[in-house]
This record gives structure tokens, C-alpha cells and sequence, in this order.
């Protein structure tokens, strides 16, 4: 299951490795293009912190740039450790967009005039990590949840090497600043 889909990036990455994959998403426009992309592979429209979908139902559960966004992690969390099948794994790939150290803000400073910047700080103010999704939150959180085995990777470099070639070095340094992390967990 690839949770919050998007245009199907992740899902056409794990499709290539030869796995048979769900998409899911919760904004249409999305799945369409998801679904032009890749009409091999199922996608559907739901919301990640309450699917609807039956228990067990998946091995793996992966997310990228999800956790974040979550009003509520805790029941989130609780909802993906349902829908693993027993000894299943969840991927999350997320970070903390929020806090920006000193190098992002020389790179790219905020417009405090910008009404793009006042409508994402007010969404910003309606999810649960407003301040920030940091690794050792998320995993306390996963623990509660019933995940173990739980294990959190900040090297990144890989990922941003490969990346800079299509975001350019500005973007590609604002990335290498950022609290990313990937973190595995099991359930038993």
C-alpha cells in the first residue's frame, strides 16, 4: 500500500520491483493522474488516517511525506498497524518541514507578506505536528500504536545525490538541511 500516493511516484517505483501495489489518496486530481500514469495498478480514493479497509490486508505499508501533514498520528498510526498483515513493515520517508535552520533561511527566506505563506501557515496550525514532525515523536508515537522493531535512518545522501540533478543545487542544499529521516517498523 502506498498511502498518500500522490501521482503514483512511489507506486510506480515498487511496481518496477516487482510488487503488486494499492495506491491510495485522498484528492482525486491526484489519483487521476496516478491512474494515467499507471493503469496496471490500483488505486483508490480514501483518507490515510481512516481507510475503511479491511484488516491485514497489506505486507507492506510505505508513505512519503504523509506523517507531517496528519491531524491525528496517533489514530493514523493505530489505523496502518490494523490494515498490516502479522509481521508486516511500515516505510515512512518524512521529515520536519517546519523548523528551518539558519542555512535554509540564508537559501530561501520566508516572505512574511506572502499570502501563500499565510494560507500554509494556517492549514500548518490544524495538523498535529504544527511544530515540527520529528523523528523520536513519530517513533514514540508508532510505539504506542503497536509497532516494533522500530527504527529510524537520517542518510539521506543517496536520495539527495539522485535528486539534484532534477531539483538544482539550491533546492538539492535546502534538502541536505532538512530533519529527513526514513523510519521502519514491524508489526508482530
Amino acid at each position: 500500500m502506498d498511502l498518500a500516493s500522490g501521482t503514483g511516484e512511489i507506486a510506480r517505483l515498487c511496481r518496477n520491483l516487482g510488487f503488486n501495489f494499492t495506491g491510495l489518496d485522498w484528492a482525486e486530481p491526484m489519483l487521476e493522474r496516478a491512474r494515467a500514469k499507471l493503469p496496471d495498478v490500483t488505486f483508490i480514493q480514501a483518507d490515510a488516517e481512516c481507510t475503511m479497509l479491511p484488516a491485514a490486508s497489506f505486507d507492506v505499508i510505505v508513505t512519503r511525506h504523509l506523517v507531517w501533514t496528519l491531524v491525528d498520528p496517533g489514530a493514523a498510526f493505530a489505523e496502518w498497524h490494523r490494515l498490516l498483515a502479522p509481521n508486516g513493515v511500515l516505510l515512512v520517508v518524512d521529515g520536519d518541514f517546519v523548523h528551518r535552520n539558519w542555512f535554509a533561511r540564508l537559501l530561501a527566506p520566508k516572505s512574511a507578506t506572502s499570502q501563500r505563506a499565510s494560507r500554509h501557515q494556517e492549514i500548518l496550525n490544524r495538523v498535529y505536528f504544527s511544530k515540527g514532525a520529528r523523528a523520536d515523536a513519530v517513533t514514540a508515537l508508532l510505539s504506542t500504536a503497536g509497532f516494533r522493531e522500530i527504527s529510524v535512518d537520517y542518510n539521506l545522501h543517496g536520495v539527495h545525490r539522485a535528486q539534484a540533478r532534477a531539483l538544482g543545487w539550491r533546492k538539492s542544499l535546502l534538502r541536505r538541511s532538512e530533519h529527513r529521516y526514513v523510519i521502519t517498523a514491524r508489526k508482530h
